[in-house]
């Protein structure tokens, strides 16, 4: 007899961890059966596969790529004419990915309960956000699950290649940022403290600008441990803060008065307005619902309250463009008017999602400019405030050689 590990999930869809003695994995598999228990993963305790699977557990997580790969997948499989058991059944086979695998098992297990598909990822909301749920929703409702993936599938694609394309154009000012930081610390922190030793035994008189960048580098020097413990605490609250309604709005205020910044977000904000709305609208949700989960999606307080705003005044019979009228500094008067063509003609969801396409256009080209506007400026920021550190160095060093001769 041998001791094995399983993970399986119950009637309830809940995945339990236990332990079972057993000749074999089919006895395991045969046990677990009569419990009404589907089993996930079975292996022999002590093996090297199941020493990494508490950490696979804790390090992995879904990523946007696995959440468009998923989508994809099961949108081509119920596509292809099969049933969502089916469906599950296969993509539990074909993937690899521990967090995944277990989704996919417990989403199976949910639907062979007869539970909606949206249920089971509406339980897991920490990686699936509520338009994800609700696109789906409204698939199961109309009987068109395989054209709402679809469109589920081309958002998330979109918002993905959207991410991609600032991350990238920004990963070069942050390593200039990052690298100023690193050699400012540097100079401050090992540079300065030996030569300003030096000066004091030499009796040299400091500059103002050398005496200043001393005191910073005795704040800095005084404790490493309270330093560490400073920087981890600020940049704990900043994380904190900037998922609070406060920090969302304090961070949405100042981001629209920097003036190289304000376009660029702004252009952003409306390709995830236009883009998320028109997707929600398409997969047959009510233009009010499809309002309520855009605000939550768009990312900026100032958009989002005046989208729910938007969709308080719908409720009183106003048209949709009016009431984006109302917010010219966020909404401008070409999106609007589209949208009023569209309410017209009925085609509103096709005219949302060709406004995102034109204006996804326009964010390339206003990175590039930013990029280009950003790398000199740090550039030139960052010589200047090394040169002033140098300076500072060397100025009571020509001061300490005068008095030699």
């Amino acid at each position: 007899m041998s001791l094995f590990i399983y993970e399986a999930i119950n009637e309830e869809g809940r995945i339990v961890t236990n332990e079972i003695n057993s000749a074999s994995k089919e006895e395991v598999v045969a046990v677990l059966a009569q419990k009404n228990l589907s089993p996930i993963k079975i292996e022999l305790k002590g093996s090297e596969s199941n020493k990494s699977v508490g950490s696979q557990a804790i390090f992995e997580s879904f990523t946007s790529l696995d959440k468009i790969i998923l989508v994809r997948n099961l949108a081509a499989t119920i596509k292809a004419g099969l049933t969502l058991n089916e469906a599950l059944e296969i993509m539990v086979a074909d993937t690899n990915k521990n967090i995944v695998k277990k989704f996919l098992v417990e989403a199976r297990q949910g639907v062979l309960n007869g539970q909606p598909l949206s249920n089971i990822f509406e339980k897991h909301e920490k990686d699936f956000s509520p338009i994800f749920t609700g696109m789906i929703r409204a698939g199961e409702s109309s009987g068109m699950l395989d054209k709402s993936l679809e469109e589920l599938n081309s958002h998330l694609d979109r918002e993905y290649k959207l991410i991609k394309k600032i991350k990238g154009a920004l990963t070069y000012p942050i390593i200039l940022v990052v690298a100023s930081i690193g050699i400012i610390t540097v100079m401050l922190t090992f540079v300065l403290p030996r030569l300003s030793k030096s000066f004091a035994q030499n009796n040299v008189e400091l500059p103002t600008i050398t005496k200043v960048l001393v005191a910073i580098s005795n704040v800095l020097t005084f404790s490493p441990v309270l330093d560490v413990v400073i920087v981890v605490g600020f940049i704990g609250f900043v994380m904190y803060f900037r998922k609070t309604a406060t920090g969302k709005k304090f961070i949405s205020e100042v981001s629209f008065k920097i003036p190289v910044a304000k376009n660029l977000i702004k252009k952003i904000m409306l390709v995830r307005f236009a883009r998320t709305l028109g997707s929600l609208i398409g997969s047959a949700l009510s233009i009010s619902e499809s309002l309520t989960l855009t605000a939550k999606a768009v990312g900026n307080s100032k958009y989002e309250e005046a989208i729910i705003r938007a969709g308080k005044e719908i409720k009183n019979g106003i048209p949709l463009s009016r009431a984006l009228k109302n917010n010219p500094s966020l909404f401008p008067n070409f999106l609007t008017s589209l949208v009023a063509v569209g309410e017209k003609t009925g085609t509103l969801d096709k005219v949302l999602k060709n406004f995102s396409d034109f204006y996804e256009e326009d964010v390339s080209g206003a990175l590039n400019d930013l990029t280009t506007i950003l790398e000199p400026l740090l550039l030139l920021g960052m010589g200047l405030v090394v040169g002033l550190i140098a300076l500072s160095i060397l100025l009571p060093i020509y001061s300490m050689v005068g008095t030699f001769n």
